[in-house]
């Protein structure tokens, strides 16, 4: 008899969504899958409930190079990751604040209003074959 479910345990939801982002970067080019792996990738919901796939950017280089490329990306995360409506590709710009670095693995300290972000709707294949 087990104690507790196994479905609600951290780690297990983590290794579950670490894995998926693991095989996201295996659908691009090589050039395209060295700027992924620059970024800080993750899901949350937007203030609306949708969910959403997050990638921060490094720089706003990086970004501009990304929105090059953001139909394969939309297609990729439409692929891979059914219930995600949208993709939101950040950057942390300077803070006027705050002149230090900021560290993307710990993004509870980066304050809201020094994340912009610009968001992608994911349209599926299905959904517009439909129309």
């Amino acid at each position: 008899m087990l104690s507790q479910p196994i479905f609600g345990d951290r780690s297990l939801t983590q290794a579950f969504y670490q894995a998926v982002i693991d095989r996201f970067y295996n659908g691009f080019s090589l050039s395209t899958e060295a700027l992924l792996r620059d970024c800080t990738l993750g899901f949350a919901p937007c203030p609306e409930g949708v969910k959403t796939f997050f990638i921060i950017a490094p720089s706003l280089d990086a970004a501009e190079q990304l929105i090059e490329k953001i139909d394969s990306i939309l297609e990729r995360v439409a692929e891979l990751m059914a219930g995600v409506g949208q993709v939101a590709l950040c950057i942390v710009p300077a803070c006027s604040e705050a002149d230090r670095p900021v560290d993307l693995q710990d993004l509870e300290k980066v304050p809201p209003d020094c994340l912009a972000c610009k968001f992608f709707t994911i349209i599926c294949a299905d959904a517009a074959a439909d129309r």
